[in-house]
């Protein structure tokens, strides 16, 4: 898409003299900045049409996503810099509470944005380290927080110039996120067909700008578990911590479960939300949403990752459906000032993301009735349809589906998962090259 400087999505009901005008009456105007196709989107713009809070949505996409109701702007997010500048540019007559980027490739024009405009934000080099695993390890090392011991290797080193590596150990490319190109290796034979399948992701998905090399780190062992806070003046706020009850041994980590309250003891819940309160300030994070995961084995602690961002998707939706608020609307409330209500589980609640079964073009999707007819579960909701195409991890990075659920206890919880699960049968066929023939 050209450049274009703060071109206007007004909605057709209202000039931009009008909206504007609105705007400028308010005194605590939320502003974010969402790439084409996010589905964080959509929820925080409803977020703020309930809660009546007025909001600047800033996007590089089609302007036929933006709702009638809200004040839009596309912008051309090619140059992240520039991009700030004129997000910037457009708020300085306005009174802005925060800029928040809805998924990682815009988080870093946040910072820069509410920089310019002398807002609380996280510092650019802060972000940056959370879309970075090599740049996020480099800041935690010399901490008293627990790390895994990490080196780089370039994708294209074959098994003889290795370096010295403990084994089993985990490759990773350095900035893609839902595990996609996470893999275990046992040995060094492992490792470098490893390290060959991330480098043809990385091409796939970056082409010549592909980063080549790959952070390889020692395999940590022990339960996963991932932690929804808010920060404010570098204080950590739990929001949600979830238990993974899947174990995620490898070779490939494709994420499943997600159930909450976690079952760990309250002591352990504590010094979880210590370590990443600490891993924020290694980082310089201070301001605003983030989500971490990490792993507990037996009294340690390791962080994993650390997002300047809400979790994804469907699993941002079970706040609603369960809870007395939405997470968004939670995060809203928190960054223009408001009277804030704490979210609090009712019940245990869970979210299954269904597993990919293999790769290939789906032919049919058998037992949702079955599934959504299982007791405690609030919502079977299939994302697919025949004629999709399904990718496993760790080339793969979407589900077929999401199934929710919620009961007295996170027990029940996983297991109605696990048996409306076990009610899906995701039938696929393989993708057959099609070769065009010269002749007629």
């Amino acid at each position: 898409m050209p450049a274009a400087v703060a071109e206007p999505l007004i909605s057709r009901k209202a000039s931009k003299t009008n909206s504007n005008s609105r705007l400028a009456e308010s005194s605590r105007i939320f502003a974010l900045i969402a790439p084409a196709h996010s589905y964080r989107a959509s929820v925080y713009i409803s977020a703020a049409n309930r809660r009546q809070i007025p909001l600047v949505f800033f996007t590089d996409g089609d302007p036929s996503v933006v709702q009638q109701d809200v004040h839009g702007v596309r912008l051309d997010f090619a140059d992240p810099e520039k991009a700030a500048f004129e997000i910037a540019s457009y708020l300085r007559d306005f009174s802005v509470s925060a800029v928040f980027g809805s998924d990682d490739k815009v988080v870093e024009i946040a910072a820069q944005a509410s920089h310019k405009l002398k807002i609380p934000h996280n510092s650019l080099k802060a972000v940056q380290a959370t879309r970075r695993k090599d740049a996020a390890r480099d800041l935690l090392k010399d901490t008293e927080l627990n790390v895994p011991k990490y080196i780089k290797v370039d994708c294209n080193i074959d098994v003889g110039q290795l370096p010295n590596i403990r084994y089993p150990c985990v490759a990773k490319p350095l900035n893609l996120s839902a595990s996609r190109g996470v893999i275990r290796a046992n040995n060094s034979e492992q490792l470098i067909a490893a390290l060959g399948r991330i480098r043809k992701i990385l091409q796939r998905e970056f082409g010549n700008q592909a980063l080549h090399e790959v952070l390889v780190e020692e395999y940590v062992a022990g339960s996963e578990h991932a932690l929804e806070g808010y920060l404010s003046h570098g204080k950590l706020d739990m929001i949600c911590l979830f238990d993974k009850p899947d174990p995620l041994e490898g070779p490939y980590f494709e994420e499943t479960y997600y159930v909450t309250p976690s079952r760990l003891k309250e002591q352990t819940q504590r010094q979880i939300q210590e370590t990443i309160e600490k891993a924020c300030q290694a980082y310089g994070l201070v301001f605003g949403p983030i989500h971490a995961e990490v792993r507990v084995d037996g009294e340690k602690i390791w962080i994993l990752e650390v997002a300047a961002r809400t979790i994804g998707g469907e699993c941002a939706r079970l706040f609603e459906l369960v809870t007395n608020f939405g997470l968004e609307e939670y995060i809203l409330n928190r960054a223009t000032n408001r009277k804030f209500q704490s979210i609090k589980f009712r019940q245990a609640a869970g979210i299954l993301m269904v597993p990919v079964p293999n790769s290939g073009i789906v032919r049919r999707i058998e037992g949702v009735t079955q599934a959504q007819g299982v007791k405690h579960i609030l919502d079977v909701k299939i994302d697919i349809r025949a004629g999709s195409k399904l990718t496993t991890w760790p080339e793969g990075d979407k589900y077929p589906g999401f199934i929710f659920a919620k009961a007295k206890t996170p027990e029940l919880v996983e297991k109605a998962l696990r048996k409306s699960h076990s009610c899906l049968n995701i039938v696929t066929m393989p993708e057959f090259p099609i070769k065009i023939s010269d002749s007629i």
